[in-house]
């Protein structure tokens, strides 16, 4: 089974239509159909009852349907997110604190950053207000 199978599958329900189903995934409405048989012969079932020009999704349709759309998009997600990080140069996010400060709340703050966004490269530096200062004018020199 295919991913594209179960794309074509996907859009025939929600088209509720072969014809507007091929169109909408850019191919013919024979190959389609095709499509659709060749997944029901290779699950052995019957996903979609045709009654003439008119058709009815079975029970293991609707269960096929709905699984496979929460799939399709997963796998549409994971491709996304993977493209994103590939593109993406590192992230980073810089944070810097007065050494006259614990920071046990920031230190708390940050590994639940780092919890939720592991892909983020987080640099922590603690000094004075001046470091701050000659830091933040190189930064924006730079």
């Amino acid at each position: 089974m295919l991913f594209r199978q179960m794309r074509y599958f996907v859009a025939v329900v929600e088209c509720g239509s072969f014809t507007e189903a091929a169109e909408q995934c850019y191919i013919s409405q024979s190959a389609i159909s095709q499509q659709i048989q060749s997944l029901e012969r290779e699950l052995g079932i019957e996903l979609i009852h045709r009654e003439k020009r008119r058709f009815t999704v079975t029970s293991a349709g609707q269960y096929f349907y709905s699984h496979s759309k929460t799939i399709l998009d997963q796998a549409d997600e994971l491709i996304r997110e993977t493209k994103r990080l590939g593109e993406d140069r590192e992230l980073q996010l810089r944070i810097g604190y007065l050494r006259s400060y614990s920071g046990r709340e920031l230190h708390r703050a940050i590994a639940e950053f780092a919890g939720i966004y592991p892909e983020v490269s987080i640099d922590i530096v603690n000094g004075t207000h001046e470091n701050y200062m000659i830091c933040f004018a190189l930064a924006t020199w730079i």
